[in-house]
């Protein structure tokens, strides 16, 4: 590895400043690979952050989304190396180091990342294989939860199948831990901004696949996430995004006949849960 090979940092603000601090202050575990690290902030309504010479704030005017956060920090960074990270997420060790030295070993690494570690220490999935149709249908519905341990959603994450020991190639990974080559086929690698929240992630990496780079998931790097909880106002927004996004990356990554079908069940399981909500709320009065 270059002794002068460094990478920025990207951190995506909205009300996490707490969170962000604890983040910040644990990557000093990996000062010496750190040129910078670029803080989107989505408009937050407090906003406060460790002094650090290394950080570099960005405020936006309005929430702009994850993907548009993301390339806003991507275009503002010099650094050949970009390692995204959650706000509520953190270090306990230089493992990073390790996928750093290896993305910069092997210049057809698109993108590198590793483990994810949640609550009571649990393994969280963060390693995707390309979804198709019946992937859309079990894992992307509520049919995942009557059919938990359905082939589809298992084979969608390898990380679910068995214990993954060894680097493995994949065909996407998780947002919340990512380190990418910022310039792929000498274009700025950017996020598709159809995309305001959730599975801009596994577009991405699609993307990357097609400008012919590896996805790398290397299980002896790891991190932190807390994952949020939310409340109920919240809650409905993010489940509006996610209603949206799963309906534009289905119609964007099948052909036609099954994207249709897909985006029609997606609609009539919204407009079943709508209906369920309404009946259920009201009969709390």
């Amino acid at each position: 590895m270059s002794t002068t090979s460094k990478l920025d940092v990207i951190i995506i603000n909205y009300n996490s400043d707490k969170s962000a601090t604890k983040l910040i202050n644990s990557l000093k575990i990996i000062d010496s690979i750190i040129e910078r690290i670029i803080i989107i902030d989505n408009k937050s309504k407090y906003f406060y952050l460790p002094k650090n010479k290394k950080i570099k704030v960005f405020k936006n005017q309005q929430n702009l989304g994850f993907a548009k956060a993301v390339n806003i920090g991507i275009k503002n960074s010099n650094s050949d190396f970009i390692l995204l990270l959650n706000p509520d997420s953190y270090l306990v060790d230089d493992s990073i180091k390790l996928i750093f030295k290896q993305i910069v070993n092997d210049k057809k690494i698109g993108i590198i990342g590793g483990k994810i570690i949640g609550y009571n220490n649990q393994q969280r999935p963060t390693a995707n294989l390309s979804p198709n149709f019946l992937t859309g249908l079990f894992e992307f519905t509520n049919l995942k939860k009557i059919f938990p341990n359905n082939p589809f959603s298992k084979k969608f994450w390898p990380e679910t199948k068995q214990i993954i020991e060894k680097t493995i190639e994949v065909d996407s990974l998780c947002g919340a831990f990512m380190l990418i080559r910022r310039k792929q086929n000498q274009k700025l690698a950017l996020f598709n901004e159809k995309y305001f929240l959730y599975l801009e992630d596994l577009d991405f990496g699609l993307a990357t696949l097609k400008r012919k780079y590896k996805i790398i998931f290397n299980p002896k790097a790891k991190i932190f996430h807390k994952g949020g909880g939310s409340n109920s106002s919240i809650y409905k927004i993010v489940l509006k995004e996610w209603y949206k996004s799963r309906k534009i990356f289905f119609k964007d990554h099948l052909n036609i006949f099954p994207g249709t079908i897909l985006y029609i069940i997606f609609s009539i399981e919204e407009c079943l849960l709508k209906i369920f909500h309404k009946i259920k709320n009201a009969s709390n009065y």
